[in-house]
C-alpha cells in the first residue's frame, strides 16, 4: 500500500483559472462563440476538490485517487448556461428583466448526456471518503453557482 497521497484532479474548474470553461465565459462576454470542442467533462469546483483532499489528509488516507465531477458535460450544455445566466446578469445590471427572463426556464443542465461514458473510477475516492466518516464523494457545488462565480471573475477583470 502506498504511503504518500496522490490525487489526479481532472475537469476541476476555478474562477480565474485557465481551463475550458474559462475561456468559454470569456468568449460569450465577448459575444463570441467558443472554439468547438467535442471532450466530454466531469466538471467539479475547486472548492469541493480543496474539500476533499483536505479530508484525506486530516485523515491521514494514503493512496493513488481520481477526482473528477460525478456527471457528464458535454460544452454545448455549459456554454448554454454561460450564456442563460450572462444574459440574467446583463438583465438584471440593465434593469431590464422581463416576465420571460424571470420565468423558470428549465437549465440546459437538466439535460442529461447519453453518449458513452467515460468517467474515471471514483469509487477508492468515494470509500477512502466514506471510512473518513463523510458521506463519501458528493460534491457540493452546483454548476450553475460555480458558473456564475467564474464570471463574476471574469466580469471584475474587464
Amino acid at each position: 500500500m502506498p504511503e504518500t497521497l496522490e490525487i489526479e484532479f481532472i475537469d476541476v474548474y476555478s474562477p480565474g483559472g485557465e481551463g475550458p470553461i474559462n475561456q468559454w465565459i470569456d468568449a460569450v462576454l465577448s459575444g463570441l462563440d467558443p472554439e468547438n470542442d467535442d471532450s466530454i467533462y466531469h466538471w467539479v469546483h475547486i472548492r469541493d476538490a480543496e474539500a476533499a483532499k483536505r479530508i484525506l489528509v486530516e485523515n491521514e488516507i494514503t493512496g493513488d485517487f481520481q477526482l473528477c465531477g460525478r456527471r457528464a458535460w458535454t460544452q454545448m450544455m455549459v456554454v448554454d448556461e454561460i450564456r442563460g445566466l450572462w444574459s440574467r446578469f446583463q438583465n438584471a445590471v440593465d434593469h431590464s428583466h422581463t416576465i420571460e427572463s424571470l420565468s423558470e426556464v428549465p437549465s440546459p443542465a437538466a439535460v442529461r448526456y447519453s453518449g458513452e461514458r467515460r468517467r474515471p473510477n471514483l469509487g477508492p475516492l468515494h470509500d477512502a471518503l466514506a471510512n473518513c466518516g463523510t458521506d463519501g464523494w458528493r460534491p457540493m457545488i452546483a454548476m450553475r453557482v460555480g458558473l456564475m462565480e467564474c464570471i463574476a471573475h471574469s466580469v471584475e477583470q474587464i
